[in-house]
């Protein structure tokens, strides 16, 4: 008879692990989480770094029912939903993240493109990086033997 799980998690520093790399997640400026539904039940995914998200979301396409999706500001560590969001992906040495993918989200646009100017790279809403992490992975590592 409870409400169902809704909003973000609360992160337990130190303590919480990533669900795709498996490190712990020391930082929420980069974290992220998904809220996702599995046999009737809800529960929060944790990730260390928003490239560890976007690999897990893609690596179970099809089987994950993702309710909502939430990143940190970079500037704030307030959490964000998703596709509110804006998305800063630069090169990995140049804006350091827990897993190196270069990318850092922000509530508004100013904030974007304050960093954008100082750490170069490229603004882009969330369909737009998904699809370009999975490039960036792709040109990497090479594509993946299925996708799903």
């Amino acid at each position: 008879g409870r409400e169902p799980l809704s909003g973000p998690p609360d992160l337990r520093l130190g303590r919480d692990e990533c669900a795709e790399c498996g490190m712990i997640i020391n930082e929420d400026r980069c974290s992220s989480a998904l809220l996702i539904e599995r046999e009737g039940m809800r529960e929060h995914i944790a990730f260390d770094d928003i490239g560890c998200m976007l690999d897990y979301e893609f690596e179970n396409k099809g089987e994950l029912m993702i309710v909502q999706g939430f990143v940190h500001d970079h500037s704030t560590q307030a959490w964000v939903e998703t596709n509110a969001a804006l998305y800063l992906f630069a090169d990995r040495e140049r804006i350091p993240t827990p897993m190196g993918s270069g990318i850092v989200a922000f509530a508004n646009q100013e904030s974007a493109e304050a960093a954008q100017a100082e750490f170069g790279g490229k603004l882009m809403n969330y369909a737009q990086l998904a699809s370009a992490r999975r490039a960036w992975m792709e040109a990497l590592y090479g594509k993946p033997r299925s996708a799903p």
